[in-house]
Order: structure tokens, then sequence, then C-alpha cells
């Protein structure tokens, strides 16, 4: 493991709110699997950990709340995401965070 690369999985701290507020042709409760098959779809799955969680007090009206929590370093914040993308938005976001990069993990990675 490289010293860049965090031994710790980013967290995505999904609104559960948000998601039941969401029009049902948005999905919202397939949202999270989505997100996750985004996540795969990038390589970064294995660096990643997703919860579903209370009101994070954001309440965007046809968006979803994430809180992301970076491992490392990196302050936590919040991303809000548009279900219509299918957790691309999310996975474009979490690609760009310091020492995460696109692409399957490295070998002898636990």
């Amino acid at each position: 493991m490289s010293a860049f690369e965090p031994s710790e999985p980013t967290e995505l701290h999904v609104c559960h709110c948000c998601l039941m507020r969401l029009d049902t042709s948005a999905g919202g409760v397939d949202l999270p699997n989505r997100l996750r098959e985004a996540l795969a779809g990038r390589g970064l799955a294995e660096r990643t950990r997703m919860v579903e969680s209370g009101c994070l007090g954001e309440c965007p009206e046809g968006r979803v709340t994430v809180m992301v929590v970076p491992a490392g370093d990196a302050e936590a914040h919040v991303q809000l995401i548009d279900p219509a993308k299918d957790g691309a938005d999310l996975a474009e976001h979490v690609g760009r965070l310091p020492g995460v990069k696109d692409g399957p993990p490295r070998a002898g990675r636990p």
C-alpha cells in the first residue's frame, strides 16, 4: 500500500429522509443500489462504505443529501446528488477526492 492510499474507506452517509421524499419515478428506494453500482463501475467500491443516515440538515427538493467523510485528512462535507444520474455524479466526486484514484484497488490491499 502506498503512502497516498488511505487505509480506511471513504464513508458515504446517504440521507434516508431524502430517499423517502423522492418522487417514486426517481426510484429513491433503489438509489443506494444504483450508487453502489456507479462506484463499482469506477473501481471505487472497495474504497467506500455506504450507510443510510437520518436527516443531515440539508433538504434539497428532488436531490439526495450525502455526507462524504473522506479517509485521511480531508474534511467531511455534504454533496447533493441528482437521483436521475444514478450515482454517476457521486462516483465522479468521490473519484476526485485526495488519495482516491479511479480504477481497481492495487494488488495486496486487504
